[in-house]
């Protein structure tokens, strides 16, 4: 089991990027007066084909060389455990979307507490994928797109100067909604 959701916004948007993926889409919304969760994530990779979306929620089905793929079906299990559920849209040739909602106050939802460096991790990771990522938290709302960064360095995205930037821009903006 994963201990931050983070993480398993981690392991979708690696999958996304290992199938192709030149944009990824990341969007949280935390609404409390509501008690929702929801975390979205959109790519433009090349989706999947109907019998493998039919299946890719069974921990014991991948299109990998490893014997399982649990990021899915962990996922899944995570928002149901929370009285939440898991939605998959794909069509290939097109990307996939995935979609989770989670009861915001459920005793079991995990933390979401370290996007920050999820975020970073992707961006530094994956330089040739434009990331979009907006986190909204009861109203408030917050925005980064990593193209901005590459525009202003000219694609220098290891430079420590630009990760600096990013990791600032990460933190001030969860912590200006009151998120982490």
């Amino acid at each position: 089991m994963m201990e931050d959701l983070s993480l398993h916004i981690l392991d979708v948007v690696e999958n996304a990027v290992a199938a192709g993926a030149t944009r990824v889409r990341i969007a949280v919304n935390e609404n409390e007066k509501r008690d929702v969760l929801t975390i979205r994530v959109a790519d433009n990779g090349r989706g999947m084909a109907r019998e493998v979306r039919e299946r890719a929620l069974d921990p014991f089905f991948t299109t990998a060389r490893k014997r399982t793929g649990l990021g899915l079906p962990l996922l899944a299990q995570a928002a149901r455990q929370t009285d939440g559920d898991l939605a998959l849209e794909s069509v290939p040739g097109k990307g996939t979307k995935v979609i989770a909602r989670f009861r915001y106050r459920h005793l079991d939802r995990q933390p979401l507490t370290k996007m920050a460096q999820t975020m970073l991790t992707l961006v530094v990771g994956h330089p040739e994928v434009e990331f979009g990522y907006r986190h909204r938290r009861n109203g408030r709302d917050f925005r980064f797109t990593s193209g901005t960064y590459f525009r202003q360095a000219g694609r220098a995205a290891l430079d420590p100067r630009v990760v600096g930037t990013m990791r600032r821009a990460l933190q001030a903006g969860l912590k200006r909604i009151g998120t982490t």
